[in-house]
């Protein structure tokens, strides 16, 4: 397998970069950070099976030059996994940082899918994975501890939507992937999945999936998600 993994310098990213590089996949992975530390070990132990590049998904341009860094390869499995949460409420909305976290949490999986389209139609196999949360699900909705973090995975669901009907005909998988609640520093210490556990699920959902399975929205164990 060929993925591009966003935010895999911690967290989520980081477990789902491990998991795929010990399992003998080439994984290009997209950070603010190049020098992250976290990622240094790893590539000196998979060589150039791990590619470390600098990407901000919030930046449309910085978008664009990871794509063109990448442009001669073929992308089995894009990994949006980059992510940001403020916790906010009606008493302490900031305008910015709710365009901020729409920027990131939505519109950086748009535009990256866009950029990296054609390495993804060499694909096989091509698949999308958004990484969402069921805090965007309105079906499910019991509540929140942030408008904008809910609001921007509501609106990722409808990307997800959007571009599983477009894509399609290029036989492109494209699916919402809720990790669980994930003990990161953005899930915090008292979240009961540990980041390989979530890492290993996410990895098997996406091994299983077909074509029939693009549009839909699952949990890390493979349960489907209402929207």
């Amino acid at each position: 397998m060929r993925a591009v993994v966003t935010g895999a310098n911690r967290g989520i990213g980081l477990a789902i970069t491990k998991l795929l590089l010990e399992r003998g996949d080439t994984v290009s992975a997209g950070v603010r950070k190049v020098e992250a530390k976290s990622l240094k070990g790893l590539k000196e132990k998979h060589g150039d099976r791990l590619r470390v590049i600098r990407l901000d998904v919030s930046s449309e341009s910085s978008i664009k030059e990871f794509a063109e860094k990448l442009a001669d390869e073929t992308i089995d499995v894009l990994f949006n996994n980059a992510g940001v949460l403020y916790e906010d409420d009606i008493n302490n909305l900031d305008y910015e940082k709710v365009l901020y976290t729409i920027k990131v949490n939505t519109l950086g999986p748009l535009f990256l899918t866009r950029y990296l389209l054609d390495n993804l139609k060499r694909s096989e196999r091509p698949i999308v994975v958004n990484t969402d949360s069921v805090l965007g699900s309105i079906t499910t909705y019991s509540g929140t501890t942030s408008y904008s973090y809910s609001i921007s995975k509501a609106a990722l669901n409808m990307v997800t939507r959007i571009l599983a009907s477009d894509l399609r005909k290029y036989g492109i998988i494209v699916i919402s992937m809720h990790p669980g609640w994930v003990r990161t520093d953005m899930g915090g210490p008292a979240a009961p999945v540990l980041p390989e556990d979530s890492a290993s699920g996410i990895v098997k959902v996406v091994d299983s999936l077909d074509i029939e399975n693009t549009g839909k929205f699952y949990d890390y164990t493979g349960k489907e998600i209402p929207w």
